[in-house]
């Protein structure tokens, strides 16, 4: 038991510190950028969480020490409480696993020090906490996430600027970068003529955006955007997910994008037929080969060194 209070110990200085360090807006002790992605795609806020485990580890150290004075009701209420954080942290490790596929070091660290606080409190303690475990591990592995990653409500919270020109229900996302050629010229189309409901979502955090008409958020997450993308298997930008009442359709690169726009964004007299371009609907999310380069690579800039005054900066 002695090794389960140094374990909730460290625990409980790891996560006061990390506490700390956040609401000071110092560096923390995320030792990868797997912690970055973890907390994106999280509703609430990293400091709450750390204050959470901090009061967390708070409870079992004082229980601990009243079991090793002989109380048998707080050995069992830490048990239940170590065996409760062990399935959260199960359900944290497997959304790293299954849909982040980016560990988080730090919460690896966290998840190490419940396990073994579970183990040094006996053989019944190891056997729950693996039946639990395990139980949370294959329920993930069974489930197939692409399918979920269709909801917007994570991308309206990467949105930089947001354009609302009639009550449509028809709304669209473009995925951009500031060093993307591409994506300039698509922007630079929807300027000159536009009749679409439009949202802006970089990849990459972007110092000034000018498109007119568009009210520009207080706040974004820009690495929402790039996560959701690579979760649907795309490398390359720009993309454009248009979601419409019962379906969803995804085009990827200039050609695809620009010919959906001339046909469904302008005030032009519209052509129905839309089969030509390259639109995948959202129950498989592979897209078709582009017959030409239109689109960036997320890490690779391919700036037009031609353009001239940028919106995106």
């Amino acid at each position: 038991m002695i090794l389960s209070l140094i374990f909730a110990v460290i625990g409980l200085v790891l996560t006061g510190l990390q506490a700390t360090f956040i609401y000071l807006e110092q560096d923390t002790l995320c030792f990868n950028d797997g912690c970055e992605i973890a907390d994106s795609l999280t509703r609430v806020p990293p400091l709450y969480f750390n204050i959470v485990g901090f009061v967390f580890f708070l409870i079992i150290c004082f229980g601990l020490l009243r079991a090793r004075k002989g109380s048998d009701l707080w050995r069992r209420f830490v048990g239940l409480l170590l065996l409760a954080a062990l399935a959260a942290e199960a359900v944290l490790v497997s959304f790293q696993l299954f849909i982040t596929q980016a560990l988080c070091y730090y919460c690896l660290i966290l998840f190490a020090l419940i396990a073994l606080a579970n183990f040094f409190l006996g053989i019944k303690q190891i056997f729950r906490g693996i039946v639990i475990f395990s139980a949370v591990m294959i329920g993930f592995a069974s489930l197939d996430f692409k399918t979920g990653a269709r909801s917007t409500g994570s991308l309206d919270r990467g949105t930089i600027s947001r354009l609302s020109v009639d009550n449509s229900e028809r709304q669209l996302y473009l995925f951009f970068s500031s060093s993307c050629k591409y994506c300039e010229h698509i922007i630079g189309q929807l300027q000159e003529e536009n009749s679409c409901n439009l949202n802006f979502n970089p990849i990459e955090p972007i110092d000034s955006f000018i498109f007119e008409g568009a009210t520009r958020k207080s706040s974004y997450r820009p690495e929402i955007n790039k996560e959701y993308l690579r979760i649907l298997g795309i490398e390359e930008i720009p993309v454009l997910l248009v979601k419409e009442p019962g379906m969803w359709k995804t085009l990827l690169g200039g050609q695809a994008i620009s010919e959906y726009l001339d046909l469904n964004c302008t005030n032009n007299l519209k052509d129905e037929q839309t089969s030509d371009i390259s639109i995948k609907q959202s129950n498989a999310y592979s897209l078709p080969p582009s017959s030409q380069k239109d689109g960036c690579s997320y890490d690779q800039d391919c700036e037009d060194p031609a353009n001239g005054t940028s919106a995106v900066q």
